[in-house]
């Protein structure tokens, strides 16, 4: 109700507006739903209560206005987020402000955009939107972009964000330069700036070039400068790395097919010193089961992966269907021991343009060496945690529609 109080408020301002000048009005809905049947996936310990599958279920709701008024844009949103059963059985429930910004067109092709607002680039590896969690992450800053609007060239951004709860001030550079028909190349620079948190600049490029009329051959590669001691005038600066490369290949009948390597640095230096993609949407690339750089940092990875996504033609289901699996094996830095297999699958569906659909399944086997590096549990739990195969099953449903009002 709070939040439906909120943004009728909103609603009628941006009506009374409209009856004045000549402007554009959206409103952008979502409902989304997703239960999850969890058994040793993320649990404090393997001989408590808590260890116990259990069922639990998570909302988001969203409304958001969007607009034009004179020479400028705007958007107002704000979502109301639920989390109904677990472990413990209660609810519990937060409403907040998502996106709350004002952009305009400046000269040369650039645009302005002021407030709150979601930044992310590219695959999101070290600044994302982490819009598979259920508040999402929004930025409160100002952001300047170069031909936003012709992809085809490349773009430029620059953004300035502030965080007042952890005191943390970020600076974002980042340039996409195409190369060639459909080869692109891109630029960042990310510094952090914080009294709660680590104070790094990363720095790094990533390429996307063809291989083939099918394929492709992707890199990545970002570092992050730190120092260790020495003097004022000679400090020791040591650097924290990550490399990724990636192939693929698109295949008929719409099958894909990509294998990848993750390589993330960690040295015994000063207590350990790790690269950590901090803003990164890790679920994306780390495994579902959120084991790595999910509320803790980690010391260092190796992730093996191998994904394939295909149509799927079944006749009782929507539309629009397709299917995936991803394999990780994950192992410490630089193929050290060994810490787990997981193992992905998942189908999707789409109806009817505003109802999407996915259903998901992961299993994780875990090492001793992994449950050990956690440092989670007394050491005479470890055993018995790496016996457990943890679980993680999901429904979703994802419900988008949206209406001009203008």
């Amino acid at each position: 109700m709070r939040l439906l109080t909120a943004l009728t408020a909103l609603l009628w301002s941006s009506f009374s507006l409209c009856a004045q000048q000549d402007t554009t009005l959206q409103l952008d809905m979502q409902l989304r739903i997703r239960s999850e049947w969890r058994d040793g996936y993320k649990l404090a310990s393997a001989n408590t209560i808590l260890t116990r599958d259990n069922l639990v279920t998570v909302q988001r709701a969203r409304l958001g206005l969007k607009g034009r008024w004179r020479s400028f844009d705007y958007k107002l949103g704000a979502q109301d987020i639920r989390t109904f059963g677990g472990p413990t059985g209660q609810s519990q429930g937060t409403l907040g402000i998502t996106e709350a910004w004002w952009s305009t067109e400046l000269a040369y092709g650039m645009v302005l955009k002021v407030g709150r607002q979601e930044i992310k680039f590219d695959n999101e590896r070290v600044v994302g939107a982490v819009d598979w969690s259920n508040p999402g992450r929004f930025l409160d800053g100002v952001r300047l972009d170069r031909q936003k609007d012709r992809p085809d060239q490349g773009n430029s951004t620059a953004a300035l964000t502030w965080d007042e709860l952890t005191n943390t001030l970020r600076v974002m550079l980042y340039h996409r330069a195409m190369v060639g028909q459909g080869n692109k190349l891109t630029f960042l620079l990310f510094g952090q700036d914080s009294e709660t948190e680590p104070s790094v600049l990363t720095l790094g490029f990533t390429t996307r070039f063809k291989a083939g009329d099918h394929g492709y051959v992707a890199t990545e590669a970002y570092t992050q400068p730190r120092e260790v001691g020495g003097g004022f005038f000679f400090p020791s600066i040591k650097f924290a790395n990550m490399l990724i490369a990636d192939v693929g290949r698109k295949g008929e009948g719409g099958h894909e097919w990509q294998m990848g390597l993750d390589l993330l640095s960690y040295t015994e230096s000063r207590g350990g010193l790790g690269f950590h993609p901090f803003l990164g949407t890790n679920h994306r690339h780390y495994g579902w089961m959120d084991q790595f750089y999910v509320g803790t940092q980690t010391p260092g990875l190796t992730d093996v992966r191998l994904r394939h996504t295909a149509p799927l033609n079944v006749r009782p289901l929507p539309t629009a269907r397709g299917w995936g699996a991803a394999f990780h094996h994950f192992r410490t830095a630089g193929f050290g021991d060994l810490l787990g297999n997981e193992l992905d699958l998942w189908i999707t569906g789409k109806k009817d343009g505003a109802l999407t659909w996915h259903v998901g399944w992961s299993l994780m086997d875990v090492t001793l060496r992994h449950v050990e590096r956690q440092n989670a549990l007394p050491q005479e739990e470890w055993s018995a945690a790496a016996a457990r195969l943890q679980q993680w099953g999901w429904v979703s449903l994802n419900f988008t529609p949206s209406f001009d009002l203008r």
